[in-house]
């Protein structure tokens, strides 16, 4: 992506992840093809822009994470039932909610006719913007502010509702089927190696809406969609993050093993991207090494939550790892997501390209690059944003901890939530 004095030589050319450069040959070069110019950075010690002590901050996250956990009070908790009303597939909607789901409707039918039938062009195509560059980091955020967004906006509940009018089943109680369907979904993320082209959008995000529907069908719609589809899943535990909800949630069987598969998927999409992956990045066999990294971290990082949730269960209640991770998840999406500027890009590309959003020259609200801050906060800012987002995120968790149970029942998540705050650190570091 160039400045906007150049924008008219910029149009049919790409710039993967919508990462503005500081010069045109290396913008190129990096969009295109991320690894070919990496930039280098010990994988401990330093940033590769900013001189940061990236071992030292890990571990004094880590020790503050483990502290609050242990000194803060317990405190009451609100009950299961004001819990399962924010999930998205619980219960009758209201009348504004069900207006913002046929909104959610149009938009996402909007992003997958962009993605197939729209420009090629990334920067010309409403999808890759609003799916990936923008809506899943915001959607995260929003649900970690402002509670259960998911419910006003899930478009494939607002379907199956209209598929399925009746459903009288309750949620099975376990969300194993939608660890593994998440598999696929972080693998297109972090290791497929156009995840911004807008066919390859358009294509997922149908394909992920006619499995999700093909499901209700099949299974029943409050089944499926509590046990089976991961981005909604997730969205509605993060929107229990307010009001301590989460403190009074009783998580499914597999919670853990879902989380970490999210939390491990995303940073090792981070990691890929960076020196560290750069030898396996050019050997002919770079997909598969990289799915088979993309496997190895997300299994061990999920048995990691699940046997810290194993060692919790001896208490009555327990601490309450799935419950602690569940911030962090809507953290490492946000602050990958800012990597290299794409959030930030991707938000000011919107307006315009919702003007065109097939590409075909209409400009009906200005072309999307005009007026475009390509670095808006500097490497040094972004960088500090981006550790804030994931200090903030973790510490959340510890009150989460906290507030659960009392005592040493209190170790485990907190030891748990520790060792996820050092990998975020430095993931998100090296990125």
């Amino acid at each position: 992506m160039e400045e906007p004095a150049a924008k008219s030589a910029s149009r049919g050319r790409s710039a993967r992840g919508y990462t503005p450069p500081v010069t045109p040959p290396s913008a190129a070069s990096l969009a295109a093809v991320p690894f070919a110019h990496p930039v280098s950075a010990d994988p401990v010690t330093a940033h590769p822009h900013v001189d940061l002590p990236i071992a030292l901050i890990a571990a004094a996250l880590a020790v503050a994470v483990v502290a609050m956990a242990m000194i803060l009070p317990a405190r009451t908790t609100p009950g299961e039932g004001r819990v399962a009303a924010t999930m998205s597939w619980h219960g009758s909607l209201s009348w504004p909610q069900t207006i913002s789901r046929v909104v959610a409707v149009v938009v996402l039918a909007t992003g997958i006719a962009a993605g197939r039938i729209g420009a090629d062009d990334e920067l010309e195509n409403l999808a890759p913007a609003l799916v990936v560059g923008a809506g899943l980091p915001l959607l995260f955020l929003a649900a970690l502010i402002l509670g259960p967004v998911w419910r006003w906006v899930d478009p494939w509940d607002a379907a199956a509702r209209m598929l399925v009018r009746e459903d009288g089943e309750a949620s099975p109680g376990h969300v194993w089927p939608a660890v593994g369907l998440a598999l696929p979904l972080v693998w297109f993320l972090s290791v497929y190696p156009l995840p911004l082209d807008p066919r390859s959008v358009g294509t997922a995000l149908a394909l992920y809406t006619v499995l999700t529907l093909a499901g209700c069908v099949a299974f029943g719609r409050v089944r499926w969609l509590a046990s089976a589809e991961p981005v909604g899943i997730l969205l509605s535990w993060v929107g229990l993050a307010p009001r301590r909800r989460l403190s009074g949630w009783n998580p499914p069987r597999g919670a853990e093993a879902l989380l970490g598969v999210a939390v491990g998927g995303v940073l090792f999409g981070a990691v890929r991207r960076t020196d560290a992956w750069s030898g396996f990045a050019v050997l002919p066999q770079a997909t598969l090494y990289a799915t088979g990294g993309l496997l190895l971290t997300c299994v061990a990082v999920a048995a990691f939550l699940l046997l810290a949730a194993h060692a919790d269960r001896a208490p009555a209640r327990g601490g309450g790892v799935a419950n602690a991770v569940v911030p962090v998840v809507a953290g490492v999406v946000v602050a990958v997501g800012l990597a290299r500027n794409r959030l930030f890009n991707s938000v000011q590309l919107l307006p315009g390209l919702a003007g065109d959003p097939l590409g075909r020259g209409w400009d009906l609200l200005g072309d999307p690059t005009d007026g475009l801050h390509a670095d808006p906060l500097g490497a040094v800012g972004l960088l500090v944003l981006q550790l804030a987002v994931v200090a903030v995120v973790h510490l959340w968790g510890a009150v989460v901890v906290a507030r659960r149970t009392r005592g040493m029942a209190r170790l485990p998540a907190a030891l748990a939530l520790a060792g996820v705050a050092a990998a975020s650190v430095t993931a998100v570091s090296l990125h």
